[in-house]
């Protein structure tokens, strides 16, 4: 307990003993040396104020109303009057304390350091002003986005002590739940706000109303959208919530012009630890897996529960109830590393008509300054993109810790994906087996061969992407994909390589095969137009094969020209954010410049056998097989082939 003494039992002893306190550090459980020795010296000192606290080392509730007790005992409250509670008596007591008069407050620089320590700045715990503890009271104002001083004022031992901070202090942004009038947009600016953050859904009294975002831009205000439509009730924070949540959320904000930034998924209840690991996390995982890819997932919740979620990745940025200062989240607590913004005071009647609360801002994500043209939210892209980039980040832990075999191969990432992605359909002995002789799973060296391997096992834990996307194919995409990979991009836009092989021109060539068993007899044009890029029935060749090849290509082509770890990902979230239609228009430009002459010369160029080097139609046989033909195209049939192809593309 640190109180020495001998063996007498007082009531204080006597107390600690039948409770469930602990008095050894926990350091599983995040006790630290520095705030048990801490506890100790409270306990040896101001026992009379605090009672005896626990000693575990760990910054909970407990300690956080002992040093505001030991504060007002400074102050001069007597032990009856020292509740622990920070309220105005106490923060009309507060002392101005700087390295000229410090000899005269020692013992309000051992509490401040005491203070410091607990949420982490390292502090030589004394009671002497020397430059380390100035150096690190300017490190905390500044990280709090308070007045940075370096000394002891009003603002400091508040944001010391409370979540909230001085309520009275100037806030650059804030938050309603009221429409941003003209009237109410003066007066903000008048106020010197500059950040509003408005709720995205919620009816037609919360909800962002028509016009709204583009007044607030228009007017010279910025803003930052919040989602909330959880109760205060923990059974609602559930997996299929989130799912549910992180698609009406990506609804509106596209429905809205919202452009890309955070979005702000609200937890406005006091949570306790427990309940992060069986409510809090299910629902923010459901989240991540269905949001929109143009937007990122924030939180809006007390300290302690935006910090687990972020560090667990399934946020990038916080926003901070910090003004439900008793929040068991908030108290002893320190600030999350991520936050953004920090809810601090509420006012009731701001301008005599509105509610509004004030909200500090850190810096680190920019708010909104424009409204875009409403957009669509595409489900099945953004569960595919998510599933992407989570597969991607877990396959990486493996390859990113220098004293594993396969530090240095995360350039096989993307490529290990796809190989599962295209999975049973091209691999085995599909298609007489022809995917294993042209897209073969091979590396340079075993570790490489190991390395996609372990990317394989990852992606065979995360759930099953391929049963869950119906409206494009990601199959075909990957294997299309794989073939340029493999054997590159054609430079020559009017001429065919062999990493087209495994695209649009295997498809091409197979519906032409289609033709030649089911319709020889008829007008090959009319019936290329009648059947090639149909939703139903394309005889091998229909709409999401079209799609699909268009879709490898340019994935394969965005990744050549990146260098990042995770440009696999970073490639699928922009070919998969665009459109469908505007995927296969943007393939028609990119590998063809938008001429039909360059989709038939490539096409003629293969058709009768394909070429290696100078040697022309050197296996005719491949071709066959993959037709699925008696005979290939003429020259004539290659062109109608082509152009009705090209035809397409340019329509779509």
């Amino acid at each position: 307990m640190g109180i020495g003494g001998d063996s007498t039992v007082t009531v204080d002893v006597m107390k600690a003993l039948l409770s469930m306190q602990q008095f050894v550090l926990l350091k599983n459980y995040g006790g630290k040396e520095i705030v048990r020795s801490i506890q100790q010296t409270i306990n040896q000192k101001h026992r009379n104020y605090t009672g005896i606290i626990p000693c575990d080392g760990l910054y909970g509730r407990e300690m956080n109303t002992a040093l505001i007790k030991i504060l007002q005992s400074l102050e001069g409250f007597s032990v009856e009057e020292a509740t622990g509670y920070f309220g105005n008596g106490t923060k009309s007591r507060l002392k101005k304390i700087n390295s000229s008069n410090v000899t005269s407050y020692e013992e309000w620089v051992w509490l401040a350091k005491a203070a410091l320590n607990c949420i982490g700045y390292n502090c030589v715990q004394n009671y002497l002003w020397d430059e380390k503890f100035e150096t690190q009271l300017s490190s905390f104002q500044k990280e709090y986005k308070i007045s940075n001083t370096k000394i002891l004022d009003t603002d400091t031992w508040m944001e010391l002590l409370t979540s909230k901070g001085n309520p009275n202090r100037k806030a650059q942004a804030c938050d309603t739940r009221f429409e941003v009038t003209a009237q109410l947009l003066n007066k903000l600016k008048t106020d010197g706000y500059e950040i509003v953050g408005r709720y995205l859904t919620g009816g037609s009294f919360k909800e962002i109303r028509e016009g709204e975002l583009n007044r607030i831009v228009s007017g010279g205000l910025k803003y930052f959208p919040i989602f909330q439509e959880n109760g205060r009730d923990i059974s609602e924070y559930t997996y299929l919530n989130g799912l549910e949540h992180g698609k009406k959320a990506s609804e509106a904000a596209l429905a809205k012009g919202v452009p890309t930034t955070v979005i702000y998924f609200a937890v406005d209840m006091d949570v306790y630890d427990y309940q992060v690991d069986t409510h809090i996390i299910p629902y923010f995982k459901g989240i991540n897996e269905t949001i929109d890819p143009r937007y990122s997932v924030g939180i809006y919740s007390s300290r302690n529960v935006c910090t687990r979620i972020a560090e667990i990745g399934y946020s990038v940025s916080s926003f901070v109830s910090d003004m439900s200062t008793g929040f068991s989240g908030n108290l002893g607590f320190p600030i999350p590393k991520n936050w953004n913004y920090d809810q601090f005071h509420e006012i009731q009647g701001y301008g005599g008509s509105w509610d509004l609360d004030k909200v500090a801002y850190s810096g680190r994500v920019e708010p909104c300054n424009k409204v875009l043209p409403k957009e669509e939210y595409r489900a099945e892209e953004a569960m595919f993109i998510n599933w992407v980039k989570v597969t991607e980040k877990d396959c990486l832990k493996n390859f990113n810790n220098v004293m594993q075999p396969w530090y240095g191969y995360s350039f096989v990432t993307g490529r290990a994906i796809l190989e599962y992605l295209r999975k049973p359909t091209y691999w085995e002995d599909s298609y007489i087996g022809l995917w294993k002789i042209y897209t073969p799973e091979t590396g340079f060296d075993e570790k490489e061969v190991a390395a996609r391997g372990i990317c394989q096992t990852t992606c065979e834990k995360q759930p099953q992407i391929k049963e869950s996307v119906k409206s494009f194919e990601i199959e075909h995409m990957s294997a299309t994909a794989l073939g340029y990979i493999h054997w590159g991009i054609s430079d020559n836009k009017g001429d065919y390589s062999l990493g087209d092989l495994g695209g649009w021109t295997l498809d091409l060539l197979q519906i032409f095969g289609s033709y030649t068993r089911e319709a020889k007899n008829q007008d090959l044009e009319s019936w290329l137009k009648n059947n090639l890029g149909n939703n139903v029935d394309g005889k091998g060749f229909g709409y999401t094969d079209v799609l699909a090849d268009a879709e490898g290509f340019l994935l394969v082509k965005e990744m050549n020209s990146r260098k990042s770890e995770t440009r696999f990902s970073e490639s699928v979230s922009k070919i998969y954010a665009l459109e469908k239609n505007k995927r296969i228009k943007m393939f028609y430009k990119e590998r063809f410049n938008s001429s039909k002459n360059n989709v038939i010369s490539s096409f003629q160029k293969l058709a009768d056998g394909i070429d290696i080097g100078i040697i022309e139609n050197i296996d005719k046989n491949m071709l066959l097989k993959a037709a699925n033909s008696d005979t290939l195209p003429t020259k004539e049939e290659a062109k109608t082939l082509a152009s009705v192809y090209a035809d397409f593309m340019e329509k779509c």
